[in-house]
């Protein structure tokens, strides 16, 4: 079976997560690898018609519990669709298990984690080698904060480093979790991501 090496791409709203995913994909497939990048499945489901902003907690429930066991099953599927392949595999979700968990209480989050069936150790620690946080640019880089160019983003400059915040703590504990800065020149923060993926797969 290939190498398979699964990747969390995540980080606060304006991080460059789209630019940087196209990034790595062009550079790793260059280099001879099977690159899956999978879409971020809150924004699938916003699209399809889903509200996270409602109030009604059993509808938020429902939502949010079918909204994780969708992200599973479609990085398990794409897990073995690389590993049926003959390349070394490189899987980069845009977003992972944890995030939801940035986004609500720790008891919700509990009961979301009951439906279905996981723990913090298996959705954050055994189902991902690395996960990369790409701090948003209202951290460091507060002029190319726009919210213009995604149509599900609206947070505030305050709103989104509170985001960005709550992701590093949902994801902490992970063995292999590096924290991307914001940088004045974007350039320097994808290169900075490239480097550390080079680590973690042992790319030269």
């Amino acid at each position: 079976m290939p190498k398979i090496t699964r990747i969390v791409l995540t980080g606060g709203p304006c991080a460059g997560k789209s630019t940087i995913l196209k990034r790595i994909q062009n550079k790793y497939t260059n280099l001879g690898y099977a690159v899956f990048t999978l879409p971020e499945s809150a924004t699938l489901f916003i699209e399809a018609g889903a509200d996270f902003l409602t109030k009604d907690a059993d509808l938020s429930f429902t939502t949010e519990s079918n909204k994780l066991q969708f992200q599973m099953v479609m990085e398990d599927c794409i897990t073995r669709i690389a590993a049926a392949g003959d390349k070394p595999a490189l899987l980069v979700c845009d977003r992972g298990t944890m995030d939801t968990a940035a986004y609500m209480d720790h008891d919700v989050w509990q009961h979301v984690m009951d439906a279905v069936g996981g723990t913090t150790e298996s959705l954050r620690d055994k189902r991902y080698e690395a996960v990369l946080h790409i701090c948003t640019a209202a951290k460091g880089a507060e002029q190319f904060y726009t919210r213009q160019n995604n149509n599900c983003r609206s947070e505030s400059l305050e709103l989104a480093r509170v985001v960005d915040d709550n992701l590093i703590a949902a994801w902490k504990g992970h063995p292999v979790l590096r924290i991307i800065n914001a940088e004045l020149c974007f350039e320097d923060k994808i290169d900075h991501v490239l480097r550390v993926i080079d680590e973690i797969i042992g790319a030269k």
